[in-house]
């Protein structure tokens, strides 16, 4: 009995010994030993309030107050602070000596991600010691292996967690300056050792969307270089989810995404549409190496028809200079058209593109100024709604009673052209348009403005050319082999376009065919051949053929 009692207050002497250790031992003295390793590392002064040995629930530390202050370049006050670090050790391996941690978990960290006027991030000299703020963002160095990332791959942990916090995103180069946060994080970050490779968990809400943000998966295995042989990850953006497998190395990286389907009304930007769109079988296979970011192959589905795209992009300047490629089939371009614009004519039909362009940035500025590119553009078995253009002719021509087809629609069995695109104007060259009832080509220009100046020359049908020249006398003098040719203006705005048949052209033909029916009358006169009477006859068949009487 009295050993039992003995064994009792040992262990009881024991546990006071265990749970009075937080406040016999004081871990802050060693500050000034590991504080500059962590300053040196991340090459950011860093404030630690207080440190305490912990017992329960596990053994451990747990840091309160733990801040790193930002770049002095964007501010005095904090990068990154968070009430408490906890970090929990294995006891077995402790009581051989040895320490191993458990779990590490930060609680309510708050992290301010900001991009000074210049566009440079105050993330660019994180772990790179002695370098300076870029002036410029051409400039901007990419974090360095040696700061945080090399520190994760340099911890042997099972678990590490974020509880809570927020990430501030504040973007001040936009002439309009930006923020975005996530709130709300959720981190579990598994299996991080040398060697191993890390199962992640994040969990976010995104505001000003108040969109959930969720990404799961693995990457590694963790090096000492960094280096990562693989990359697998879930992504689910509000209600899209995408695949992102790929490889990184240094400042390289490889990357494909691909997604089943895309409703552009759930995605967290704001797209200058007027209807959401629908994109399938998303696939994007792209390489990053330094600033150069090559896009090798996009693929996916649009309007029933299938888009393929590839470019080459240099990051690092406000107006990065990119150029790429792009190829359309068997888009249906009606439900295209007005997805993008509502206007009072549209186009429907099957369409198909080859484009390629270069250019700078990508505000309109920019692209109005820098923008290039040459392409060829068709569209097979469409309708014109809203105008019919052999209407609009006979309206020109003031000719009255006559009805070609549905009045408020041109059907086309073709329009192609060759485009080149230059200083915010679209060339239109090569312009071919086929109807059934007449055929026009021509040229011109849409600006990006969507103003038109387009001239066409129209070679209507023998059907059509009859029944105007029935009905008009300056028509029929003016057809040649059965058939009317007139040039059509189309101007305006692609909202508002404005219709004009050039009439004098056609007066003008009339004009030369009366001036040859008098020179050969003449003429004949002046030869003997022509008789007064017979000059008499036909003179009065002109008239009688030009004004009906």
């Amino acid at each position: 009995m009295k050993i039992l009692l003995g064994l009792l207050v040992v262990v009881i002497l024991l546990g006071g010994l265990v749970l009075s250790l937080p406040f016999l031992v004081d871990l802050n003295k060693y500050q000034d030993q590991y504080k500059p390793l962590i300053e040196d590392a991340l090459n950011r002064k860093v404030q630690l309030q207080d440190i305490r040995l912990t017992v329960w629930p596990r053994i451990g530390a747990s840091v309160a107050g733990f801040a790193v202050l930002d770049d002095p370049s964007f501010g005095s006050g904090p990068f990154a602070s968070l009430s408490s670090l906890d970090v929990g050790v294995k006891l077995m391996p402790l009581l051989s000596g040895q320490v191993e941690v458990e779990e590490i978990t930060l609680r309510n960290p708050v992290i301010t991600v900001i991009k000074n006027q210049k566009g440079v991030l105050n993330v660019s000299t994180i772990g790179r010691k002695g370098v300076a703020v870029p002036e410029t963002p051409s400039r901007a160095p990419v974090p360095s292996a040696e700061g945080p990332l090399k520190i994760l791959a340099m911890l042997a942990v099972d678990r590490v967690s974020i509880d809570g916090g927020k990430l501030t995103y504040r973007d001040l180069s936009a002439a309009k300056p930006t923020e975005y946060v996530l709130q709300d994080m959720e981190l579990l970050l598994r299996e991080v050792r040398l060697g191993q490779t890390p199962n992640l968990h994040f969990a976010s809400l995104v505001q000003p969307f108040n969109m959930p943000v969720k990404l799961d998966g693995t990457f590694g295995p963790l090096k000492e270089e960094m280096d990562i042989d693989a990359i697998n990850f879930q992504l689910g953006v509000g209600k899209t989810d995408f695949t992102i497998t790929g490889k990184a190395g240094g400042h390289d990286a490889t990357v494909t995404i691909s997604s089943p389907v895309i409703n552009t009304a759930n995605l967290p930007i704001a797209l200058p549409l007027k209807k959401p769109v629908e994109i399938k079988d998303l696939k994007v296979a792209a390489e990053v190496k330094g600033q150069e970011a090559k896009l090798n192959a996009l693929s996916f589905q649009l309007f029933e028809g299938e888009v393929k795209g590839q470019g080459k992009l240099v990051a690092g300047s406000d107006a990065p200079p990119f150029s790429g490629g792009v190829v359309v089939q068997g888009l249906q371009l009606g439900p295209a058209l007005n997805a993008v614009a509502e206007t009072p004519v549209s186009v429907s039909g099957t369409a198909g593109a080859d484009l390629s362009v270069q250019g700078r940035g990508f505000s309109m500025p920019d692209l109005t100024k820098a923008l290039q590119g040459t392409g060829h553009m068709a569209v097979k078995d469409g309708k014109i709604q809203g105008v019919n253009i052999l209407q609009e002719v006979t309206s020109a021509l003031k000719v009255a009673g006559i009805s070609i087809g549905d009045p408020n629609a041109t059907v086309f069995s073709t329009i192609e052209t060759d485009l080149a695109i230059k200083q915010g104007v679209i060339s239109l060259r090569n312009l071919l348009m086929d109807s059934h009832d007449f055929q026009a080509t021509g040229g011109g220009t849409i600006g990006f403005d969507q103003r038109l100046n387009l001239i066409v020359n129209l070679d209507l049908s023998q059907e059509v050319s009859q029944k105007l020249a029935g009905a008009s006398p300056v028509v029929k003098v003016a057809m040649k082999d059965g058939r009317l040719s007139l040039p059509l203006t189309i101007t305006g705005t692609a909202q508002a376009p404005a219709y004009g048949v050039d009439v004098k052209g056609l007066t003008g033909k009339v004009q030369e065919q009366v001036k040859k029916k008098v020179e050969e009358a003449v003429g004949g006169l002046l030869k003997g051949t022509t008789k007064p009477e017979d000059l008499k006859r036909e003179g009065q068949e002109l008239l009688k053929g030009l004004f009906g009487r």
